[in-house]
């Protein structure tokens, strides 16, 4: 009998995660066990981008993120951004303050940071709009 377990992938949460990486990653939470294909390591998240990774005594090995996010049971649409109400993509320029300052307000999503500012500027109620700066 043929056993199949190359592409079997099993995610223990909490598991025991120090057995493979001892140390903490710089910008990495740890989120549990896994193991794919024989092979086990610390499950590992990214904050600033939320992939998913296997570390092993500080070696980070990429891991398809739809069949990581399903086998923790999030969401049907896998790897997708989420949708919103009533939004619309639009694509904007930025210079490279603006994005450091959107960055850090989103924590490190621009989308987010830009929706937050004019959220502020929304609540502000301010009567008169100031002035945009001459290119």
């Amino acid at each position: 009998m043929h056993k199949d377990s190359g592409h079997r992938l099993h995610i223990e949460q909490p598991g025991r995660p120090r057995l493979y990486q001892f140390d903490d990653l710089n910008g990495y939470e740890v989120v549990g066990v896994i193991t794919l294909a024989g092979r086990s390591g610390a499950l590992v998240r990214k904050y600033s981008n939320g992939i998913y990774s296997m570390a092993n005594s500080g070696i980070l090995r990429p891991l398809d993120q739809r069949r990581v996010k399903m086998a923790l049971g999030i969401g049907t649409n896998a790897g997708a951004p989420p949708k919103m109400q009533g939004g619309a993509r639009h694509n904007v320029y930025l210079d490279a303050e603006s994005i450091d300052i959107a960055m850090e307000l989103g924590g490190g999503n621009i989308s987010k940071g830009i929706r937050l500012a004019l959220r502020v500027r929304a609540d502000a109620d301010c009567d008169e709009l100031p002035k945009p700066a001459a290119a």
